[in-house]
């Protein structure tokens, strides 16, 4: 089950990240479920509130609804839900839409442990420690992805940013427990390059001064949090709300084990919005 559940993780992530409020998407004004679905009320309720709060793209919204029905089913023990979409009435608008849905919850599961491999960097009770969930608590996939995250930000503070948490599950059905062992992909620590940066300022003179706020040198260990607080550090030599993912490009060489960095500001003149 290994590449389900990686596979799901990925999926809820973008699907969350696609969920905000744009024009072309659609709104749902109803769930259904069909006559032979085997889900509790509160689970219904639950899903309807989930689903009816978000919206979806027009192309596959059904598919995009069930999706999001089984992860809120996961996120209650059901780990292996099954949810699929038996109807869908989309308005002539193409602005809303009601869902059948054909709904399996399944037996619901705890957590048996956590285990780790092919981890050098950490040991395995700091590993463990980045996930908020026991062993014998009920199995959320969403604490799981959560843990997951933490791994990574864990590596990046010791330079390791191309780690990549591999999870592996094992279900006991029998006594309704899931084992998850992650096979730990450390790849190479790295440093700092340089630190540059292009683009129009706010005002004259910012371009020096987010040089200035920057407190490496080249050469020490790149620590993923550090470099977070150095983009909340130079924000007022920012347009607003500008997202670190999207304005700071890290270049990597892999031959040398560094990373360049580059604040992006932006090309050309500004906008009042931007100011």
């Amino acid at each position: 089950m290994r590449l389900e559940f990686a596979q799901l993780l990925i999926l809820f992530v973008f699907l969350v990240q696609s969920a905000a409020a744009q024009s072309g998407r659609m709104v749902i004004t109803s769930v259904d479920v069909t006559s032979d679905s085997s889900v509790s009320s509160d689970h219904l309720r639950a899903i309807t509130e989930e689903v009816t709060k978000n919206t979806y793209t027009r192309n596959q919204p059904g598919e995009e609804i069930a999706e999001r029905a089984r992860y809120l089913l996961q996120q209650d023990g059901y780990f292996k839900a099954k949810v699929s979409l038996a109807d869908q009435f989309v308005s002539s608008t193409q602005s809303t839409v009601a869902a059948t849905l054909g709904i399996s919850e399944g037996q619901q599961y705890s957590l048996k442990e956590i285990g780790f491999s092919s981890n050098g960097v950490f040991q395995v009770q700091q590993l463990r420690g980045q996930f908020e969930i026991e062993n014998g608590e009920i199995f959320d996939v969403e604490k799981i992805r959560r843990g997951l995250e933490r791994l990574r930000r864990l590596y990046a503070s010791r330079g390791y940013i191309n780690f990549v948490p591999v999870p592996n599950t094992d279900a006991d059905d029998e006594n309704g427990v899931v084992t998850l062992r992650i096979d730990c992909d450390e790849g190479k620590q790295f440093h700092y390059g340089k630190l540059t940066v292009v683009g129009s300022e706010l005002h004259p003179g910012d371009s020096e001064r987010i040089l200035k706020t920057w407190r490496f040198t080249e050469g020490e260990i790149y620590n993923g949090e550090e470099v977070e607080k150095f983009w909340t550090d130079i924000a007022r030599y920012l347009p607003l709300e500008w997202p670190l993912d999207q304005h700071l490009e890290i270049r990597q060489n892999v031959s040398s084990a560094t990373a360049g960095l580059t604040v992006l500001l932006p090309e050309g003149e500004l906008t009042a919005s931007q100011r």
